[in-house]
């Protein structure tokens, strides 16, 4: 088998390229500079960079995963970083689809990259969670109520004419994805280990997560389900509030749990940015993977933090 994927030196990417490897696939990773590629790899997969990509390359391939564009926390949103954001999913998936269109029918299957952020962001419930979204909900595809709604749409709607086309695009809507040394966890857990970890703000905003091992898990599943198409949660069933997410992450990390952290220090700070990653959410589930029978490595979150954790 014959797997191609951009935006492979990622989180997920990473895992996952390895992942096919170990089941003795052919791997193809397409990125900006071969040399980076193979710096991440080895020879072990073949290195490609954007420019020189032609359809043809694409017709001994089954499968094609998108993870390409620039990571969402790791500068201030100033006006030219939200651009960058946008830009880099935009064009990466843009790129893609107009090579895989003229295969039409014949092309492999796109399983492309989005966010639960899609749905916008939920209000707090006076107790407990607010009711959940699953992929039923119903979506305004003309306007965003906010940056990461905006993102997340117009990332779905570059993979239209790809579909139009009768190609199976699936659209992978991640939560937060769990992960020892990278992703959003090891920001969250730094205060822990100070013994200041604690809930954020009201600490009552709600939190879709999932473990890294279930994304891959789940990317798998999908790939042998061709009667899948269209959006897909990648979310874990349990999702949590804040206060809960700090309260297990401190259990996991023998640290303690209940020192505050003021929301509005991280609006001070951060602005726009602490608004729609950290002082709210979204409660998602993941109707469609359980629909059809996906089955979670880690469906609660502290079997999630044991296995990240475990020495």
């Amino acid at each position: 088998m014959h797997k191609v994927i951009a935006g492979a030196t990622g989180l997920i990417g990473k895992q996952l390229v390895n992942h096919w490897l170990k089941q003795s696939n052919r791997v193809s990773v397409i990125g900006r500079q071969k040399e980076k590629i193979v710096n991440t790899f080895g020879n072990r997969v073949n290195a490609l960079e954007w420019q020189e990509l032609t359809p043809g390359i694409f017709e001994d391939v089954d499968l094609v995963v998108n993870l390409a564009g620039a990571s969402i926390g790791e500068k201030l949103w100033s006006s030219a970083r939200k651009e960058v954001i946008l830009k880099s999913r935009l064009d990466a998936t843009q790129h893609l689809v107009s090579l895989l269109v003229p295969l039409g029918a014949a092309a492999p299957a796109l399983f492309n990259a989005s966010a639960i952020g899609v749905y916008g962001l939920q209000a707090e419930a006076t107790e407990g969670l607010p009711t959940p979204f699953d992929e039923k909900t119903p979506i305004d595809w003309n306007a965003a109520p906010d940056f990461l709604s905006e993102v997340a749409r117009e990332w779905e709607k570059a993979t239209l004419p790809a579909v139009t086309s009768g190609i199976r695009v699936v659209n992978l809507r991640f939560g937060v994805v769990l992960a020892k040394d990278e992703g959003a966890l090891p920001q969250i857990a730094r205060p822990f280990y100070f013994g200041m970890g604690g809930p954020i703000g009201s600490g009552c905003q709600p939190m879709s997560w999932v473990a890294l091992t279930d994304v891959i898990g789940a990317i798998d599943f999908l790939s042998e389900k061709p009667e899948i198409s269209g959006p897909v949660n990648v979310v874990a069933p349990q999702a949590v509030t804040q206060k809960a997410f700090a309260k297990a992450l401190g259990r996991a990390l023998h640290r303690p749990s209940f020192f505050p952290m003021p929301g509005f220090l991280f609006k001070l700070i951060l602005g726009q940015m602490a608004d729609e990653l950290l002082l709210r959410g979204q409660n998602v589930y993941p109707r469609r993977l359980l629909d059809v029978g996906f089955h979670f490595s880690y469906p609660d979150l502290a079997s999630a933090l044991a296995s990240v954790y475990q020495k």
